[in-house]
């Protein structure tokens, strides 16, 4: 607005100084051609005659708004032409030469002033001209250059408002949703509109946020809710052990040593159930990063895995395929034996008649495979892609009697991403299950 208002007055002032130059300039003309007529020989003539001619000629030539007068030698006037400007001064003589502009009460006038010289006559001319239309245009193209500001600072003050309205309703938008968020819950999202701008993609990055608020918020809740009744059990059966002890297993030898080795057990599962859980909050935490990972050669791992669970389940049979190839990948040893231990542990726990576990090493293009096949129960399609849910559990009365907490997955899958690796998980129901992991050699 300030830039417009000072273009305004430049304009003004630039006009002003043009048209006043322009009315110098025509005064001036008509000064020479009122000059060029008195120096001509045709007007040799008497002294009579010329005031005679001149009179009629000043009439024929002057403008409206407008004075001539000839001054004698003596500063006298002698010829004049009508005008309005009431005789100003036209009885006195000037001095100053060139163009002036004097001021008549509120009138503006430019006068000029020269001698001429003839065979009979020797004196002055003296124009003078008001400018009263001259100011009066400009009064006008003033009047309209305020009009003009005040429609533009009308447009502007109701455009801004209209900008505004439109550039601040997303955004009061955003604000609102917020508000609705702290009263009705993470399920309010902002709508967000057709134009593809800066507003609307703040929009789009407020719903993704709250649906990542959402998410995790929902997990945190399925967690405690999950954990909780993970703890419920084990913790019922304690009381229920201790209980009994307090009643008859201070007497009874065989109730207390069957409460004890009960207790004992519940005590390991929530031990375990803790660890678990402390392990998957570590994964899961932002300093849980790997800069250098460690090399590892996968297939002495893998024959020292197969050992160990060997020994404590000899009725399986584990077998090994692919072991000879000596690439080495980036993983710590101890959390690829982690990982191994949960996959074969699950194949094992959900196998059926067909006690068998075959545990493949393979090699493709620059990377590396690890897989754990079993010939178990399977998972049912649709929910392959929920088993790495921590507490999640296929089939709730096969796990409650088989043991396990639902995490192995979980951490399985934390673990993989550290590394920058793939979890695949490939089953079939009732005809098995086969779980890879692959990593860059």
């Amino acid at each position: 607005m300030g830039l417009f208002l000072g273009y305004n007055l430049l304009q003004y002032v630039v006009i002003s100084t043009w048209m006043t130059h322009h009315e110098e300039v025509a005064i001036q003309v008509k000064m020479d051609k009122l000059q060029q007529y008195y120096q001509t020989e045709n007007h040799a003539q008497s002294y009579s005659d010329l005031l005679k001619s001149s009179k009629e000629f000043l009439q024929s030539t002057k403008e409206e708004s407008e004075t001539i007068t000839i001054f004698d030698q003596n500063k006298k006037p002698i010829i004049g032409s009508s005008s309005t400007v009431d005789g100003w001064k036209t009885q006195k003589s000037i001095s100053h030469s060139g163009v002036m502009t004097e001021h008549f009460g509120d009138d503006q006038l430019l006068l000029i002033e020269e001698p001429i010289s003839t065979h009979h006559f020797h004196g002055s001319i003296k124009i003078v001209r008001n400018l009263k239309p001259f100011d009066s245009l400009l009064d006008q193209f003033g009047i309209v250059m305020l009009m003009t500001l005040l429609g533009a600072i009308v447009v502007s003050i109701g455009g801004a408002l209209f900008l505004s309205s439109k550039l601040l309703k997303p955004l009061q938008e955003i604000s609102m949703t917020l508000t609705r968020v702290k009263t009705y819950g993470l399920t309010e999202r902002v709508i967000v509109s057709e134009n593809r701008d800066e507003i609307s993609e703040l929009a789009i990055h407020f719903n993704q946020l709250m649906d990542e608020l959402e998410e995790s918020f929902n997990k945190q809740k399925q967690f405690v809710e999950d954990a909780s009744h993970e703890l419920r059990t084990p913790l019922a059966a304690l009381k229920g052990n201790l209980s009994m002890l307090n009643r008859w297993g201070k007497d009874d030898r065989e109730v207390l040593e069957k409460s004890l080795s009960s207790s004992l057990k519940e005590v390991d599962r929530l031990i375990h159930l803790t660890k678990n859980l402390l392990e998957l909050t570590r994964l899961e935490s932002k300093e849980n990063t790997t800069n250098a990972s460690p090399l590892t050669d996968p297939k002495v791992v893998i024959k020292r895995v197969v050992e160990k669970i060997q020994i404590l389940h000899p009725d399986f049979n584990l077998k090994t395929q692919g072991l000879h190839d000596d690439s080495l990948v980036h993983i710590d040893e101890d959390q690829l034996e982690q990982l191994l231990v949960i996959f074969i542990d699950n194949a094992i726990k959900y196998s059926r008649q067909l006690k068998e576990v075959m545990i493949s090493l393979s090699k493709e293009m620059n990377t590396i495979k690890i897989s754990v096949q079993d010939w178990g129960i399977g998972i049912p399609n649709e929910e392959i892609p929920l088993v790495i849910n921590r507490f999640y559990r296929v089939d709730k009365s096969r796990n409650s009697k088989k043991g396990g907490h639902g995490l192995g997955l979980s951490i399985a899958k934390r673990i993989v991403e550290k590394y920058n690796g793939d979890l695949i998980i490939k089953s079939k129901l009732h005809v098995g299950t086969i779980v890879e992991l692959t990593f860059k050699l």
